[in-house]
């Protein structure tokens, strides 16, 4: 059976740019995304919010305030503070990119993906084939995300091995 998980904005970006974001629901049976990752997902893109509706697997989640929640807040900005709040409080998973809030999740014992993560389980999975998944990782390093070099190598030698 799939799984839940919690998401933060990056990812989500970059699945929307690739016009992928429907590939989370065939990797898990739920993502659920604090409002206020949706509030930055709607500044870049404004028709997020249609998109996701057509995709029955997201669901958008109110996380209530906490003291953990205040000195996440203090650290991170509000997306990854609330979604380290939520995959915390849930016990869940958490699709997470940038460094900072990775190191933090991993303190608060969450297990964490990424982009590159969820390409290398896509391709595990058989929903997407090498050729794309090298593809895919080629244009989201174009759009922006932030890889080193040296952990896009490790992505393309793992994509390759599969």
């Amino acid at each position: 059976m799939k799984s839940v998980i919690v998401s933060d904005t990056t990812s989500l970006i970059v699945l929307e740019k690739l016009a992928s974001l429907g590939l989370l629901c065939k990797l898990f049976e739920q993502i659920l995304i604090p409002a206020v990752v949706l509030a930055e997902l709607q500044a870049g893109s404004p028709n997020i919010t249609a998109l996701l509706e057509r995709l029955p697997c997201f669901t958008i989640v109110d996380v209530p305030a906490s003291k953990r929640l205040a000195a996440l807040l203090l650290l991170l900005d509000a997306g990854e503070a609330n979604a380290i709040e939520l995959a915390t409080s849930l016990n869940l998973p958490l699709i997470i990119d940038e460094r900072k809030g990775r190191q933090i999740a991993k303190q608060f014992g969450i297990r964490i993906t990424g982009f590159a993560g969820l390409l290398i389980q896509a391709n595990r999975s058989k929903l997407v084939d090498t050729h794309t998944a090298l593809a895919m990782l080629d244009q989201a390093v174009a759009n922006g995300l932030r890889l080193a070099p040296s952990l896009q190598q490790q992505v393309r030698d793992v994509l390759h091995q599969s």
